[in-house]
């Protein structure tokens, strides 16, 4: 069967054996989730079609199990009532849960004719969004070298990094591929649970041979031996790797399918965990406050078939599972509520053009396509190393040379669940460069727990301090209850206030001869937060977007900057 290109979208008439290749342009009116390429098509797809359309999850009155039978929901007694997360399904954060950022934002900074390399540290990156994000916004005279460090944990982070950066670093040596090519098979790596064969192909005989021959040099080292490789490609670029020798042996396997394990196999162990029947009730909580009926429609295909592609698109061909997610065949390595969403700017993705309106999977598609694209074409211009360890934060240092660093972004590890603000700033503020080589130079601290914990430690009476603003965007039979309103700004001032001073501030800074960069130059402080006032234009449906979204809308940066 001939390959249907997936940008622009084609028709979404199809059946399990014939497809048509044809460019949708109708939308369908009701749902705005697929396109046709005509009105014979559209008719001639409507019996398979208005099982989706027409559901009852589609009812703009629709309400969920524990509401219809009026029962209580799981999270309204015993311990789930006090966790606000309830967690479900494999522990690993394979996917970012906050916006992808330009940790660099050279023009604004340093200056788009900047001449001189740049170093970049991510001590807790996560996946590869942000590196993406900021080599992609390099301005177009850029031409210096790049120094990237990408340190994780939890090795499974690390393993799908190396293996991504490997594929792109060697399908650019190929003069066949093509820039969008290569984009589509990355984003299908990173985020479908099933692959087409030729792309596990392509991993097995391209990817797996570099990391095979590495296996083979150091099968007789101690297993804790910490080793490492670095290869140099033809564009100038370099990637170093270093592992333990045991965890080299594990990564020449994350290219792999367990044997036996199939693509059945691989759709039960997944929906065991994302369409587990006991977390029903949670998957409805999340449905119901999304923004329109035909939302809860794109996102209950994605979790039924874990592929990130558009709504109508066919779903013939993806006919192996990806085995950097499968790495054993009783295992679904993510959460229940991991979401491709939840890494990248929901109002760009909602922003990004389609005529499948509500199709917000097909619209992250579209969106991911252009901004790996521009990923991909900054890596044949500029020379990047990368380095990846897989170390406990604690231990980086030891790693590391001081004064080195243009931006240090250290994730979360602020947050007193983990190093905490103290600890981080004494650990990585010496490889940050001092103001007398780089003026610019910023560590980045990410809080996603610090705020609510203030909240949570409130002086009494302070308990639900943002009520009377979300009044004015639930509607209410009462007026007498909607009062003057709390302003935002005031009430986000005192709480950081609250926050430095619990945290200490002023003392680290004296400690670590650091100071808060005020304003920031690098991420707006409350990134996922409001920014209009009820009443204004827009406000509402940019409300509706966040109540959407799974950002808690009080997600802090704080960046910080060397004063010696």
């Amino acid at each position: 069967m001939e390959k249907v290109p997936i940008v622009p979208p084609a028709c979404a008439n199809q059946t399990p054996k014939t497809i048509c290749p044809t460019i949708g342009s109708l939308s369908c009116a009701n749902c705005k989730l697929v396109l046709y390429c005509s009105q014979d098509c559209q008719k001639a797809h409507w019996q398979e079609h208005k099982k989706t359309c027409k559901s009852a999850l589609s009812k703009a009155k629709w309400r969920p199990a524990w509401d219809r039978e009026n029962r209580h929901p799981p999270w309204a007694n015993g311990q789930a009532a006090v966790n606000i997360h309830n967690p479900f399904g494999g522990g690993k954060y394979l996917w970012g849960n906050v916006p992808a950022f330009d940790v660099l934002k050279l023009k604004e900074n340093e200056g788009e004719g900047y001449a001189e390399d740049v170093a970049l540290l991510f001590a807790a990156s996560g996946d590869l969004r942000n590196v993406v994000k900021t080599l992609a916004n390099l301005p177009n005279l850029y031409r210096n070298a790049v120094l990237i460090t990408l340190n994780d944990r939890e090795f499974e982070v690390v393993a799908r990094n190396a293996i991504l950066l490997l594929f792109v670093l060697t399908s650019l040596e190929d003069p066949q591929r093509s820039i969008t090519g290569i984009a589509e098979s990355v984003i299908h790596i990173w985020y479908s649970a099933l692959l087409p064969a030729n792309l596990l192909s392509s991993l097995q005989s391209e990817v797996k041979p570099l990391i095979a021959a590495v296996c083979a040099k150091i099968a007789k080292r101690a297993p804790d031996a910490v080793l490492g490789k670095t290869w140099t490609f033809a564009s100038g670029s370099t990637l170093r790797l270093s592992l333990r020798q045991q965890e080299w042996l594990r990564l020449e396997r994350f290219s792999d399918v367990p044997t036996g394990f199939g693509v059945e196999e691989a759709k039960k162990v997944r929906a065991a965990i994302v369409l587990a029947p006991e977390r029903m009730d949670y998957r409805e909580r999340w449905y119901y406050k999304d923004t329109n009926p035909f939302m809860r429609l794109s996102k209950q295909r994605f979790r039924e078939d874990g592929l990130l592609l558009p709504f109508g698109h066919p779903r013939m061909g993806f006919d192996v599972p990806n085995p950097t997610f499968f790495q054993t065949s009783n295992v679904w390595p993510l959460g229940d509520q991991a979401d491709p969403l939840s890494g990248w700017s929901i109002a760009d993705v909602v922003e990004t053009p389609s005529l499948a309106a509500n199709d917000w999977y097909g619209k992250l598609f579209i969106h991911l396509r252009d901004e790996f694209s521009k990923f991909l074409e900054r890596l044949r211009l500029v020379k990047i190393n990368f380095t990846l360890l897989n170390v406990d934060a604690k231990e980086l240092p030891i790693y590391l040379d001081r004064n080195t660093y243009a931006r240090i972004e250290v994730s979360n590890i602020t947050d007193s669940y983990y190093l905490g603000t103290r600890q981080t700033l004494a650990l990585f503020s010496p490889f940050l460069q001092p103001p007398s080589q780089n003026p610019h130079a910023t560590l980045i601290a990410l809080y996603l727990n610090a705020i609510s914990q203030i909240m949570k430690t409130g002086r009494e009476g302070e308990g639900l301090p943002n009520t009377k603003v979300l009044m004015q965007y639930i509607p209410l039979n009462f007026e007498n209850m909607i009062l003057s309103q709390q302003g935002a700004d005031s009430y986000r001032a005192e709480t950081t206030s609250r926050h430095m001073t619990g945290e200490g501030f002023k003392q680290i800074e004296k400690e670590s001869h650091v100071a808060v960069k005020i304003p920031s130059t690098i991420i707006e402080p409350w990134p996922t937060a409001l920014k209009l006032r009820p009443g204004q234009e827009g406000a509402q449906e940019e409300f509706d977007l966040l109540v959407a979204s799974n950002f808690s809308g009080i997600e802090r940066y704080v960046e910080w900057k060397k004063v010696v």
